[in-house]
């Protein structure tokens, strides 16, 4: 029984001694997502002090992580100057921003793709499709082509959209997870990039508008690419990799809402591979990454 005592007293002074600590307080207000994003965006700020990059990438990527760092702090403390449940709005809905942020500092680390990886994609790229018997370009001009264009759009919204069918379906509790999941699928992807540089297959092979039966929903795809993407292939598909945790999510809490979004993300990454936004082994890498975080989380 003294033994116990000891234990207990013990574990009281240490825990109250760390509950006494202000930054200890701050983070165990934290949610795992805050401190996923404020991981993230630390490490890559450092990163971006050593690793040989161009002055002006230097600068933005030093300032995307400093922006990031501030607004995952500011939400994590938002309760003390907002309203409660305001505060858990923002926190709720804030990552939605921060995810571009994430993705677009590490395109910042991208100066040129590496030949030697650039041949292993393509070359089993072309051996994959090969061993399916698949002709992408003839797919792409049939009415399949531009039905998968279209779904290819919502790789964008897919994030925020998820957020409301959690809203909508009664889970808000379960924002936390939700982005817990959804982060560390796609942050992976944005951490190789530095390492694996490459330039998607429709930039090697020069795919355009012409090839798709949906002549202008390809141009106008191609327009949201050339303007809010870095262009570079990030392996695996960052936004694979998203859309499927989004699914699991859901799948979870919200089962009838899951489903619709498992097809969401089945047409995001059929339509990556058929637009040639992405290789086969992107995608699959991609599903891969989503249902190992999803199990573990």
């Amino acid at each position: 029984m003294n033994t116990i005592h000891a234990r207990q007293s013990d574990f009281n002074f240490r825990h109250g001694c760390c509950a006494r600590t202000p930054s200890a307080r701050w983070l165990a207000r934290m949610r795992t997502s805050e401190l996923v994003n404020l991981i993230y965006f630390f490490l890559f700020t450092l990163l971006a002090l050593v690793w040989a990059l161009p002055s002006r990438s230097r600068t933005t990527a030093l300032w995307t992580g400093a922006a990031g760092v501030g607004l995952t702090v500011m939400a994590s403390v938002s309760d003390q100057w907002l309203m409660p449940y305001a505060a858990g709005i923002l926190r709720d809905w804030l990552p939605i921003l921060l995810m571009p942020l994430a993705y677009w500092q590490s395109g910042c680390f991208f100066q040129k793709a590496n030949p030697k990886l650039q041949a292993i994609f393509e070359n089993s790229e072309r051996r994959i499709l090969h061993a399916l018997r698949v002709d992408l370009n003839k797919w792409a001009r049939t009415w399949v082509g531009g039905l998968l264009e279209l779904a290819y759009v919502f790789c964008y919204p897919v994030v925020p959209l998820g957020v409301a069918a959690l809203y909508s379906s009664g889970f808000r509790s379960e924002a936390d997870e939700y982005w817990t999941v959804v982060l560390l699928s796609a942050y992976p992807c944005y951490v190789l990039l530095p390492f694996v540089q490459l330039l998607p297959p429709r930039l090697v092979e020069g795919t355009d508008a012409s090839t798709n039966r949906s002549p202008y929903l390809r141009r106008f795809n191609l327009w949201l690419v050339r303007r809010v993407t870095h262009e570079a292939n990030t392996f695996p598909s960052g936004h694979v990799a998203a859309s499927a945790a989004i699914a699991l999510v859901l799948l979870r809490f919200a089962p009838a809402a899951g489903i619709v979004f498992a097809f969401i993300a089945v047409g995001i990454a059929a339509g990556c591979i058929v637009g040639r936004y992405h290789y086969i082994v992107d995608v699959g890498a991609a599903f891969i990454l989503a249902a190992i975080i999803f199990v573990i989380v």
